[in-house]
């Protein structure tokens, strides 16, 4: 017969395990598609580059990859299943920017984007002009 201290200790122990798993997704996490979580990301390096500014975000959701630069804002549509990205419609709005380079160059390797990959809490998208590092983000 199994005592109740060792029923206490085996769960206990599956206690502990549950908390060792993955953490929850935030709030805006509704689920994955191909291993990657849906939600939103800061942009934290472009190809080598460091983003400094952290003011570029993705944000993926069934079908959709929206989100903004430093100045712009933009709607896409992914035409594949993710990890796969293939962007059928793009729209963005257009505002002045000294930040046109970059916001240039990022809204461009979203447009070209090729696949997503999820690996250590990082998202990497990848495109011609290289591969985007973001992080999960509150927003």
């Amino acid at each position: 017969m199994i005592s109740a201290l060792r029923i206490a200790a085996v769960s206990a122990s599956l206690a502990t395990l549950a908390a060792c798993g993955p953490e929850p997704l935030p709030a805006d996490g509704t689920g994955f598609e191909g291993g990657i979580p849906f939600g939103t990301y800061t942009m934290v390096g472009f190809g080598q580059e460091a983003v400094p500014t952290r003011d570029s975000r993705i944000r993926l959701t069934p079908g959709q990859i929206t989100g903004n630069g430093p100045c712009n804002t933009f709607a896409a549509t992914n035409a594949a299943t993710l990890p796969q990205i293939s962007v059928s419609v793009m729209n963005w709005t257009d505002n002045p920017c000294g930040h046109k380079g970059f916001e240039g160059r990022f809204l461009e390797a979203v447009t070209q984007a090729s696949e997503a990959e999820w690996s250590g809490g990082v998202l990497k998208i990848k495109s011609p002009l290289g591969w985007m590092t973001l992080e999960r983000s509150g927003n």
